[in-house]
């Protein structure tokens, strides 16, 4: 008499929970109902388990999935088993290319209550998936809008501002709107009015950081150091504390819609047009004044203009920037010495005067110091003397 021996089949266990309204028990659950499944059936053994936590279903780069993809590449798996295909992804084409890559290494994939998955039980269960995070989006969007036009808060905080819980309603909560911080709002009015003024947002940085004054992110994650861009941000997507139009009660909305990168599955921001963007009035969250903001406006104009010139010219990145934040004065770039005809630059000598002195280059390099004299950067002659010797010549 003969006996047959079959292998038993090595079972790869695969859980996932996303951040929406699941609890992390949820991995603990998937894996001990498909461990019970896997000891219901003959000769299955679970050897590995896999797991991602809090991962949402549609981002492909995930530790514990990339993981269980080597081990069936591997071989080391004959099944791999999941409580629902969603849980692998909810995403078609990356569940059809998992499906042919398992295919390819003789793997067979199954789902907990109905068995082993065909193709095209993956495209339909796969088409539901996605279809569910299309439909889930429109729902939150709608939800979302409607507490922007109740004037509540949509999650987040701006600088200058803190997040209010409403009081509840039969025990759950109602939303949240946010409130002036006292403290933070000065430094958001300190720093429009530095900026106005002429200041640059990098010297605006230098000194909140010198006098030890905490950045938005300050208390939390991040450096908590003040930059340049924390400040002045991109006037496109109105980020940075020069452009949010909150501090003139503009509560805005639909600023930027976000897609999933083809390839990664990440979300991307993209500027929607103005015409799409959600305002309201919100007169109690003003902290800087109309003409203020106008005058920052203006500045960022004059920036932006002098940006796009220097590039014109050839410049770009730092060379751009450079010139479009060097300040322009009423003679600059028109007065040359007469004695040695070198360029007259303006030199700041004291805190409410400032002198024009004689520019002479050195080996290929401008040095301009306050002992320029001593260093030889700058023409013997006085001042007042390369004034008056320039206004001889003309």
């Amino acid at each position: 008499m003969t006996s047959h021996f079959s292998a038993p089949k090595r079972v790869a266990i695969y859980a996932r929970y996303s951040s929406d309204h699941q609890k992390p028990t949820s991995i603990e659950d998937q894996t001990r109902e498909c461990r019970r499944y896997a000891d219901r059936q003959d000769g299955w053994v679970v050897v590995q388990v896999f797991d991602d936590v809090a991962i949402s279903g549609a981002i492909k780069d995930r530790h514990g999935f990339d993981a269980l993809v080597e081990f069936v590449a591997r071989g080391e798996c004959d099944v791999v088993l999941f409580e629902h295909l969603d849980r692998v992804a909810r995403d078609l084409e990356f569940l059809m290319t998992f499906d042919k890559r398992a295919r390819y290494a003789g793997v067979e994939l199954h789902q907990l209550h109905r068995g082993q998955l065909s193709l095209f039980d993956i495209g339909i269960l796969g088409t539901f998936a996605q279809l569910f995070l299309e439909e889930l989006k429109v729902k939150t969007r709608r939800g979302l809008q409607g507490r922007v036009e109740a004037g509540k808060n949509t999650g987040g905080r701006a600088y200058g501002y803190r997040s209010v819980p409403l009081p509840e309603v039969n025990g759950k909560g109602t939303g949240s709107v946010m409130e002036i911080v006292p403290s933070e709002a000065a430094i958001v009015r300190e720093i429009f009015e530095h900026y106005a003024s002429g200041k640059s947002p990098r010297e605006i940085a230098a000194n909140l950081n010198l006098r030890g004054i905490p950045s938005p992110r300050g208390s939390g994650a991040g450096s908590g150091h003040w930059r340049t861009n924390t400040i002045y941000g991109n006037r496109s997507r109105s980020t940075g504390i020069l452009n949010n139009e909150l501090y003139i009660g503009h509560q805005v909305w639909n600023r930027l819609s976000y897609h999933k990168h083809p390839e990664t599955g990440r979300r991307v921001s993209k500027p929607n047009p103005r015409e799409e963007w959600i305002i309201t009035e919100q007169p109690d969250l003003r902290i800087i004044e109309k003409d203020l903001w106008e005058r920052v406006k203006g500045q960022q104009d004059l920036i932006d203009n002098s940006r796009t010139k220097a590039e014109a010219t050839g410049k770009r990145g730092a060379g751009a920037a450079q010139a479009a934040r060097r300040r322009k004065y009423l003679l600059s770039g028109l007065l040359t010495c007469g004695q040695c005809g070198g360029n007259m630059t303006r030199c700041r000598q004291r805190r409410t005067a400032s002198l024009l002195l004689c520019q002479r280059q050195g080996e290929g390099r401008v040095r301009l110091h306050r002992n320029a004299r001593r260093q030889g950067s700058f023409c013997g002659r006085s001042a007042a003397q390369r004034i008056a010797a320039w206004a001889d010549a003309g």
